[in-house]
């Protein structure tokens, strides 16, 4: 059985009103697995409170003091210079601490399981990817996907993080952009388009590490088979020349054609091949969540992902008991989003531009 791990403080994880993360897409989410039987399949459990330690293998002593305290409504005169601002991405709010504790308590909790025996553990309310050493970023604040890396390589002598999010996963790169024992790899919108910005093919890791740090940066509009195309050219071969022992798989749902934050034009089932692509690698896996902001795309991928880790065949029909059947009738998409030939031009030979890069690189390397 999975260990599948969930603290309920974690739909309390909200900035705002208005803010796009929303914590209603879990409710919805553990709805749907309840109506599939599927959390019957799994070790639902509350995580303990992780030490401080733990989140310190990571964040600096002072930014965690400053979370703490503007959690807590003490004024931060700098909240910006730590990544806080009422306006942006991040704004800071009471109580906040429990919610992002409850998240990254259940990463610790998933990475220790898996260094203990467990072939796979989840925490679906993780994959916080933004978020740096001593700054908030993107919605993040504690990158726990790093953390769980951390973790691992107190067992395992190399670990792999793949990220599909819509997102580069920028934290966790620069995190890890020295260490050749981790290899990052990230298929996201590109940055001249998205934010945060970064995550070009040239990010390449430093030092003995570079090599370890790979990107592959897509077009607006990127549909299933482009995507796809481009993730198998660079991403098996990646992690054959790595021999990774573990793995971190964050699941950012994010590049479906629905989400209100991105551009590509991906389905549920297009881009629910990289999930069993990563289980296929018979991996230590931790996995974890990410972005994702529609309320109908988010609850039918994510159980997608979870079936597929745990290897269960679902209809594709959601139950009629589930709430929001009326809303979410199917998992799949049953229909492929429309693209003009000129943009779906562009977005192939873009992909094109960046498999050429990495064959390049490996070629000289």
């Amino acid at each position: 059985m999975t260990p599948y791990f969930f603290d309920p403080s974690v739909v309390q994880y909200q900035f705002s009103e208005s803010h796009p993360l929303k914590p209603e897409r879990l409710v919805r989410l553990n709805a749907l697995l309840e109506a599939y039987g599927l959390l019957s399949r799994l070790v639902r459990q509350v995580p303990p409170r992780c030490e401080l330690t733990e989140i310190l293998r990571v964040h600096t002593p002072e930014y965690v003091s400053v979370v703490q305290a503007l959690s807590e409504g003490a004024p931060v005169m700098d909240a910006h210079h730590w990544g806080f601002s009422t306006y942006g991405d991040n704004p800071p709010f009471l109580g906040m601490w429990e919610p992002i504790m409850g998240y990254v308590s259940a990463t610790v909790a998933s990475a220790y399981a898996v260094c203990e025996g467990a072939p796979l553990a989840i925490n679906i309310t993780g994959g916080l990817h933004h978020a740096l050493p001593n700054r908030a970023s993107g919605f993040c604040v504690f990158n726990d996907p790093a953390i769980a890396v951390a973790i691992l390589r107190k067992r395992f002598r190399r670990v792999a993080y793949l990220d599909i999010d819509l997102h580069h996963g920028d934290g966790v790169q620069w995190i890890f952009y020295n260490d050749p024992t981790v290899l990052t790899v990230s298929i996201h919108e590109g940055g001249q388009w998205l934010f945060p910005g970064t995550g070009a093919v040239n990010e390449l890791g430093e030092g003995d590490a570079e090599g370890t740090s790979v990107n592959i940066p897509l077009a607006p509009f990127t549909t299933d088979a482009i995507w796809w195309d481009a993730f198998m050219q660079v991403v098996p071969y990646a992690f054959e020349r790595f021999q990774p022992e573990a793995l971190v798989l964050q699941m950012g749902c994010d590049p479906h054609d629905l989400d209100p934050l991105g551009h590509l034009s991906l389905t549920a089932q297009g881009w629910v091949r990289a999930v069993a692509w990563a289980k296929s690698l018979g991996l230590p896996t931790v996995a974890l969540g990410g972005g994702g902001y529609n309320l109908t795309t988010v609850p039918r991928m994510w159980t997608l992902a979870i079936a597929t880790l745990i290897g269960v065949e679902l209809p594709d029909q959601t139950p009629e008991t589930y709430p929001w059947h009326s809303t979410i009738p199917t998992l799949s998409d049953l229909k492929s989003p429309s693209v003009d030939p000129a943009t779906l031009e562009f977005a192939e030979r873009y992909a094109h531009s960046q498999v050429a890069f990495w064959k390049r690189y490996w070629a000289l390397h």
